[in-house]
């Protein structure tokens, strides 16, 4: 998944490509040297270990929402494969035998069944994004165990996890660019920014969902930080949010979208230094909206 930051600030939507989608086994099988994103239709899963050796050049392999327990056998063979997303399951394990997939960087177990995270994954070298959301029964202390020892872990997502606080584990996965935080309201971000402030590496936070109100003070600490999406907060003080973004000197695109805004505080200076502003699906009228261009000229607002 591209960044948040690379797509908002040298990516339209139009020049994002992708490869065809095949969605079943019958098409795939008629046309299996350009076959690259294979999103398979459950009902076809007891086809899959006599078919899927007869497609050998998939990049990216969907098999969400299947209701697996485990994952069918014959995964091994696809040795191009970079991507494998495998939400929306009943999985608690993963078979050794993905170990031979080399490729894979990004391995999406979103809403499923882990209790503990498998340790297998340490030995995935070119693996750089997890996804982790809506584990709720996941041991994120041990998880973070794991977590630290992948190598070039850089993308993570914890959205949606009935979090309070966040491991100081994480201060360990040393190559972290960006994390989301997404959908756990009940989380102490006093603590988190402890935490987080000691990821040097981070460059891109995600605290969307999580009915803020108001920052701590110690939010100044993530001075490395150059994304913020604080989407889906609309009780966020504005007033306050702005008074603290002084401190965040390398801040370079901030996105509150859906916020139920209004305006923006009277002295638009905090926001001067921001390359991208992101404030669609607000409320603004259109004077406000001109105001906003005309004080922060070098800065992209979109609406």
């Amino acid at each position: 998944m591209k960044s948040i930051l690379i797509l908002i600030l040298f990516l339209p939507l139009t020049s994002i490509s992708q490869n065809e989608k095949y969605s079943s086994f019958s098409t795939a099988l008629e046309e299996t040297e350009k076959v690259k994103w294979l999103d398979l239709n459950c009902e076809e899963l007891s086809q899959f270990s006599n078919s899927i050796k007869e497609l050998p050049h998939i990049r990216s392999l969907y098999l969400t929402h299947c209701k697996l327990t485990e994952l069918p056998k014959g995964l091994e063979v696809l040795q191009e494969l970079t991507l494998l997303n495998i939400q929306g399951n009943h999985l608690s394990t993963l078979p050794v035998e993905l170990l031979k997939l080399e490729m894979l960087s990004v391995l999406n177990l979103r809403n499923n069944n882990f209790h503990e995270l498998p340790e297998l994954l340490i030995g995935f070298s070119n693996l750089r994004e997890i996804d982790l959301a809506e584990n709720n029964k996941l041991d994120f202390e041990q998880a973070f165990k794991v977590l630290s020892h992948i190598e070039n872990l850089d993308f993570l997502y914890l959205s949606g996890n009935k979090l309070t606080e966040l491991p100081v584990g994480l201060s360990n996965i040393k190559k972290l660019k960006e994390l989301h935080l997404d959908n756990n309201p009940g989380l102490n971000f006093k603590q988190v920014f402890q935490v987080v402030s000691k990821v040097e590496s981070l460059r891109i936070l995600v605290m969307s969902d999580n009915n803020l109100k108001t920052f701590p003070e110690n939010l100044n600490e993530l001075k490395q930080i150059e994304g913020l999406v604080l989407d889906n907060n609309p009780n966020l003080s504005i007033k306050d949010l702005s008074l603290q973004l002084h401190d965040l000197m390398n801040l370079k695109v901030l996105l509150l979208r859906n916020n139920n805004l209004k305006s923006l505080p009277s002295d638009l200076n905090a926001f001067s230094s921001l390359k991208v502003l992101e404030l669609s699906k607000n409320k603004f009228s259109e004077k406000e909206k001109l105001r906003i261009q005309d004080e922060l000229p070098k800065t992209k607002v979109i609406f």
